[in-house]
């Protein structure tokens, strides 16, 4: 861009690290880039000044500003944001092949597996850019990702415990320190778990409440329904806001009980 550009203009890279899976004008929100990580990756050359007016021009989206060099970016995004992508959609590959010896695959990757695999309805063309235009950075996660995979994998053929027990509790611990409600580079989900009574209209009694209230859902789910007792009713929300309004409707407008889960 710099290259292609007169000598009297300033070009800035950068983007938000917000949105969802979903893509197109249709799924703008007002508020897709508040408390938001925004990156902007000013060349050596950039004028300070034009750095900090186009901070000022955007100010408005309320996001956070975090400037890195182009290379840091592409790092960084690769292994938080790209190669995750990549994971999820071999995951589906791999339980999409499976399908064809075991037909019931498909009925049990309703659950926890078609969560950790969302990311994988991500755009495609997108993806298919993003992987191609950081090939280098990509390469490199694939090197990495082979080496885990063959440790554990290790792990397993000698059959050592403790060497598993610590693998999978060093991971734990670091998950469990990651920053809670925080936007990051993959869009997160805030879930509202609702015990709901077996009976025939429950769903759009919740949901109607829901509605009288303005407040939006991106997606409603039945975890667990078995007659005469009560079901569990998982409802997603872009906003940590929207999940506080909806328990609160709930637990009056219903009085069912509601709980998070992490």
């Amino acid at each position: 861009a710099e290259s292609a550009l007169p000598e009297h203009y300033q070009f800035i890279g950068g983007h938000p690290m917000a949105g969802s899976h979903k893509s197109g004008v249709i799924a703008a929100k007002d508020f897709l880039f508040e408390n938001a990580f925004y990156i902007l990756t000013p060349a050596k050359e950039t004028n300070r000044q034009a750095v900090d007016r186009l901070m000022d021009l955007l100010k408005g989206t309320n996001a956070h500003f975090i400037e890195m060099t182009p290379e840091e970016h592409d790092a960084v995004t690769s292994v938080i944001s790209h190669f995750p992508h990549i994971v999820a959609a071999s995951l589906v590959h791999q339980a999409h092949h499976f399908e064809e010896q075991f037909p019931l695959v498909k009925r049990f990757a309703a659950g926890g597996f078609r969560d950790i695999t969302r990311i994988a309805s991500s755009n495609p063309a997108m993806w298919r850019d993003i992987l191609l235009h950081n090939k280098h950075k990509i390469l490199e996660r694939f090197h990495e990702w082979k080496k885990e995979i063959n440790r554990i994998e290790a792990f397993v053929q000698q059959e050592d415990a403790e060497g598993l027990f610590s693998y999978f509790q060093d991971a734990k611990e670091y998950r469990d320190g990651l920053p809670l409600r925080k936007k990051g580079a993959i869009p997160a989900f805030y879930d509202l778990y609702v015990d709901v009574p077996d009976h025939p209209g429950v769903i759009s009694e919740i949901t109607g409440h829901l509605a009288s209230e303005n407040i939006s859902i991106t997606n409603i789910r039945i975890i667990e329904t078995r007659e005469d007792i009560n079901g569990i009713l998982r409802i997603s929300f872009q906003t940590d806001e929207d999940r506080k309004r909806a328990e609160i409707c709930i637990k009056n407008r219903a009085n069912y009980d509601t709980f998070y889960a992490d």
